[in-house]
């Protein structure tokens, strides 16, 4: 590192003449603590990523138009676009800052399962997506909630809202067996027994800190 006698600018590179008045500079020994450039480094990634978004586009708007071509009864070109929008979409929650990492596990999650929903749509819907990988996904959050309140045991408190809201999503597989549209409950009524009995033995082993959480979250 150099410093600049004159005007007092110091210099990270190996120049000679300060760039402001072309003055010599004088080489010091370590001096002023630097940082990292990180803003730099955002900056390439953020790049990045609208470069891949935009190849995104133009290679799901090129597979659709060669399905629509060469191969019109099949739908293999919907669904590489919804594979990388999802790609996309994980990329993005993992990029966002203020995203933490309950955010980024529930919006990975929840992402995987719609994409493949669709791509069972595009496929005609035989409602495996609902029937067997819709109710995997509550169970895999529900696990993923058991072990970061195990691994967080001093806020584990504060994954009973998640666990609350899960119940609700639990029951939205038992609202598409009335309707006819899960033909295989039994993985619903499964995840569903799950999720209530997650959400039970926190409240009870969890005691008067439950109980206070609850209260908190919902002002009661």
């Amino acid at each position: 590192m150099s410093r600049c006698n004159y005007c007092g600018l110091e210099i990270l590179d190996e120049a000679e003449q300060c760039p402001l008045c072309n003055g010599i500079l004088e080489h010091t020994e370590g001096g002023a603590q630097t940082y990292p450039d990180v803003v730099s480094g955002v900056k390439k990634v953020n790049f990045v990523f609208r470069l891949f978004f935009f190849l995104s586009i133009v290679a799901s708007c090129l597979c659709i138009v060669l399905n629509l071509y060469f191969t019109p009864g099949l739908t293999w070109g919907w669904i590489v676009s919804v594979a990388l929008a999802y790609g996309l979409w994980l990329w993005y929650i993992i990029l966002k800052d203020n995203a933490g990492y309950r955010i980024r596990i529930l919006s990975g999650v929840a992402g995987a399962v719609i994409m493949i929903i669709l791509i069972d749509a595009l496929l005609g819907f035989e409602g495996w997506s609902v029937s067997y990988v819709f109710p995997g996904g509550i169970v895999l959050i529900d696990l993923a909630l058991a072990i970061l309140m195990l691994v967080n045991r001093r806020n584990w408190q504060s994954y009973l809202i998640l666990q609350a809201a899960m119940i609700v999503v639990g029951i939205v597989p038992l609202v598409l067996i009335h309707l006819g549209i899960v033909t295989h409950p039994v993985l619903s009524d499964v995840a569903f027994l799950i999720t209530v009995f997650m959400f039970l033995g926190s409240m009870i082993l969890g005691g008067r800190t439950a109980r206070n959480e609850m209260k908190r979250r919902f002002h009661i």
